[in-house]
């Protein structure tokens, strides 16, 4: 058989279900899907009526379970019985290297296909296979996993720095770092909200968290006690952390025993954020592990200083001393005293924020078409 006539096909496994709701991820999708034969894309689904969807050569699969760890055990009878139905050559693609990559790989392996695996966490850092058991286990099973990809796609040089260090260097050359898209120039061209401003008025010294409310990941536990600690220096400061989680609740109560209502807020979600982080005067994030942290680019793209901990694109982007802070994972005293810094110096805070700006301007991806272009370069290589 030639070579051009032979079918190439694609199953990509993953767990964000907006790809059945959000139209420009769906558009993404069927733009890479539509550089195979046949795409299958299947993804985990919180609604159980969801169907099956067919738009042109891609197919979209919704596979609905209660309980997580069903969830890899429908995919692989899935993927098997779609493997059977075509014939040709397959990429299987995983959204990450625990559950998923493991199912994935062996698809796979299967089909007789390369498999495609994407590294979004920095899983190599002590404080995930810290967290809880079940990082510990998704821990032993990423380092399973990942030597057996064909190719790899990781978020940050740091994810491909852990990896070269901890396992072999034959992967080097498997590695491409394609950061997470982020769209700057939204927040480039960002005006502060009146109502914002006159909401946070009273305060002397406001600053900003941005995440998902787990603990285990964002840590922003500690950052509730650094206010503990920084009012006592500055009695008008307010720290605000956006985002929403499994963890709310416990931040709630830990505000109220040390009697912080009126310092720290938790907001929901922001649709304005561009907006809305204008208002402040400092941007906190204080993960334990992240695989890139976009959150702070657009922060530094909306003209705030940043201090961060020592993880994603911290040393890569963020650069201690010259385009923000950057101090150990986990160091409550160390955030504290640089929170501290940069409230009592104005000038720093200015020459930080300038800084960033700069350096975001000069960063690689920029736009979504740009991202999945690179993106699905990434794939096309891979099935060659």
């Amino acid at each position: 058989m030639e070579l051009g006539k032979i079918k190439n096909n694609l199953i990509a496994i993953g767990n964000d279900e907006r790809v059945f709701t959000d139209p420009l991820l769906r558009k993404k999708a069927l733009d890479y899907g539509g550089a195979f034969d046949s795409a299958h894309i299947i993804c985990r689904s919180s609604l159980p009526e969801q169907k099956i969807e067919k738009d042109g050569v891609v197919t979209f699969y919704p596979v609905h379970s209660r309980l997580a760890f069903i969830f890899p055990f429908k995919v692989w009878l899935l993927g098997r019985k779609i493997i059977s139905r075509h014939a040709g050559v397959w990429l299987t693609i995983s959204d990450n290297p625990f559950e998923i990559g493991l199912v994935s790989w062996l698809l796979a392996k299967k089909s007789c296909g390369k498999f495609f695996l994407q590294i979004h966490t920095d899983f190599m850092s002590p404080y995930f296979r810290r967290s809880s058991w079940k990082e510990r286990v998704r821990y032993y099973i990423a380092r399973f996993v990942v030597p057996r990809a064909d190719c790899i796609r990781a978020v940050s040089e740091r994810i491909r720095e852990s990896l070269l260090q901890t396992t072999s260097p034959k992967l080097k050359a498997k590695i491409k770092v394609v950061p997470i898209v982020t769209e700057v120039e939204k927040f480039f061209g960002a005006v502060t909200n009146p109502q914002t401003d006159a909401r946070f008025k009273n305060y002397e010294f406001k600053m900003v968290a941005v995440g998902r409310f787990v603990d285990k990941e964002k840590n922003f536990g500690m950052l509730v006690e650094v206010m503990w600690d920084f009012i006592k220096i500055c009695p008008r400061a307010i720290l605000v952390l956006v985002g929403d989680g499994s963890d709310k609740n416990n931040y709630k109560e830990k505000i109220k025993n040390q009697g912080l209502e009126k310092h720290v807020i938790l907001e929901g979600w922001r649709n304005d954020l561009p907006a809305f982080l204008k208002s402040f005067d400092l941007f906190l994030l204080s993960s334990n592990y992240e695989g890139w942290g976009r959150v702070a680019i657009e922060a530094m793209a909306s003209g705030l200083p940043v201090i961060m901990t020592d993880v994603g694109l911290a040393r890569d982007v963020v650069k201690n001393g010259e385009n923000g802070l950057v101090i150990p994972v986990g160091d409550r005293k160390k955030m504290t005293e640089a929170v501290v810094n940069l409230y009592k110096n104005a000038d720093e805070r200015k020459r930080l924020a300038s800084r960033g700006l700069e350096t975001v301007k000069k960063i690689g991806v920029k736009t979504e078409d740009e991202y999945f272009k690179a993106y699905k370069n990434l794939l096309v290589n891979c099935r060659q």
